[in-house]
């Protein structure tokens, strides 16, 4: 695995070969910093992963899978290291998707630059303060595509519009009706839909996570994957980094 990475031009242009601390600190205060951290392909002792098995869950694309029981699974394509990216990616996802936040998971992505890389790095790893700047269009397109599909399969059910659908905490409501179905039970036939390429995204006035400091307690469910623990983040409505 690399190691992260500190650039300083200060610190370069008065290398020594032992510099002291006060001088690393110096140098680096001086030029800025820029920490990157860039996971490896597969290391040499790794065995093979099995492919990402998503039988029997809706899986619209590289970041969501929902089961029927309405689990929500979200895929995170930047490392946790302190700061809060997990939450703040969930929130994203979890945003457009409109779902219950309460039913959230997440689980690390693997290594496989071309679903994963960063869009600002150019590969698949974590740094510079780029995940949500990065991240904040891809990920809200991907939670809005799979909320479409939730649309899409209830009114199919119902026999109505997609325009007289909406949806909140991992429901599609049908007001005139007063009929909603639960995402979970909505996975086979949703799973049968493909996803619209331009989904319609929200208008900021609609968010009801993004804007609102949020704590994520739910643990990877791969027993490969580390525990995310407590964390708590705040996500502003431009998207910036928490």
């Amino acid at each position: 695995m690399n190691l992260p990475i500190a650039h300083s031009h200060h610190a370069l242009s008065n290398f020594s070969p032992r510099p002291s601390r006060r001088a690393l600190v110096t140098g680096a205060l001086a030029g800025g910093f820029a920490l990157a951290f860039r996971l490896p392909l597969q290391a040499a002792n790794e065995p093979e992963q099995p492919p990402d098995d998503t039988t029997d869950e809706f899986a619209p694309n590289a970041f969501i899978r929902i089961d029927h029981a309405g689990k929500i699974t979200l895929i995170m394509p930047q490392v946790e290291m302190g700061q809060g990216t997990y939450t703040s990616i969930s929130m994203i996802l979890a945003e457009e998707l409109d779902a219950d936040w309460s039913l959230v998971r997440v689980e690390h992505a693997p290594a496989d630059e071309k679903l994963y890389a960063n869009p600002d790095l150019g590969f698949q790893g974590t740094g510079d303060s780029t995940s949500i700047r990065a991240f904040w269009k891809p990920l809200r397109l991907a939670g809005a595509a799979a909320r479409a599909c939730f649309i899409e399969a209830a009114a199919h059910s119902w026999g109505v519009s997609t325009a007289e659908c909406r949806t909140e905490n991992s429901k599609v409501i049908h007001d005139q009706s007063g009929r909603t179905l639960d995402y979970g039970a909505l996975v086979s036939r949703a799973a049968a839909i493909t996803p619209p390429k331009a989904p319609t995204l929200k208008e900021a006035s609609a968010f009801r996570l993004i804007g609102h400091v949020l704590t994520f307690d739910g643990p990877s469910e791969s027993p490969h994957q580390p525990s995310v623990g407590s964390v708590g983040a705040s996500l502003g409505r431009a998207g910036c980094e928490p």
